[in-house]
């Protein structure tokens, strides 16, 4: 059955399909090649990751492993000697430390103030940021070893453990820091 223009009804499906198919396929083509340019661009600038610069040796993370030792009761610091020991674990990432050092104020007994902080490495910003924080407590008199439990929950990296301790006087004047080792938590 013929139409006005001459063509068949059949017959002019198909032109219509094709260039349809046609068009199709060019916009395939087309984001291909833009996906191709973009990862072309992303690998250029340093395996596909941020904050590589173009040219720059990529970044490798060196994983060291450490483990954390049961506390033994018996072994007492040295002054300005802190020790870190694993106290117990839990479900999950639950790690329980126990930390301990020795204060000597001094033949005068002069009063003290100290406090812990247990400080997370941030690669980020390439510093110790501190994450726990044991409150200020304080004593007069001879030598003594202080001790805290940090709770850490399901927050695995690097760590290290401060103490601060300060002349327990009005002015506060900073006597020493003591800063322990750093050591991994891993889940």
């Amino acid at each position: 059955m013929r139409t006005r223009r001459g063509l068949t009804r059949a017959g002019g499906l198909v032109p219509a399909m094709a260039s349809g198919a046609a068009t199709v396929f060019k916009l395939i083509v087309a984001s291909l090649a833009l996906t191709g340019a973009y990862f072309g661009a992303v690998a250029a600038q340093g395996d596909g990751r941020p904050g590589v610069a173009a040219g720059e040796a990529p970044v490798r993370t060196v994983v060291l492993s450490s483990r954390a030792m049961p506390v033994q009761d018996a072994h007492v610091p040295k002054p300005a000697i802190v020790s870190v020991g694993l106290s117990e674990t839990g479900e999950g990432c639950r790690r329980v430390y126990h930390v301990q050092s020795v204060i000597d104020p001094g033949s005068a007994g002069d009063p003290v103030v100290y406090d812990w902080r247990l400080a997370r490495w941030s690669p980020s910003t390439r510093t110790w940021k501190t994450y726990l924080f044991s409150g200020t407590a304080g004593f007069m008199g001879a030598r003594r070893t202080v001790e805290w439990y940090p709770h850490v929950v399901g927050n695995p990296g690097w760590y290290r453990v401060e103490l601060a301790v300060r002349d327990g006087v009005e002015d506060g004047a900073p006597l020493s820091k003591v800063v322990g080792e750093r050591f991994r938590i891993a889940c």
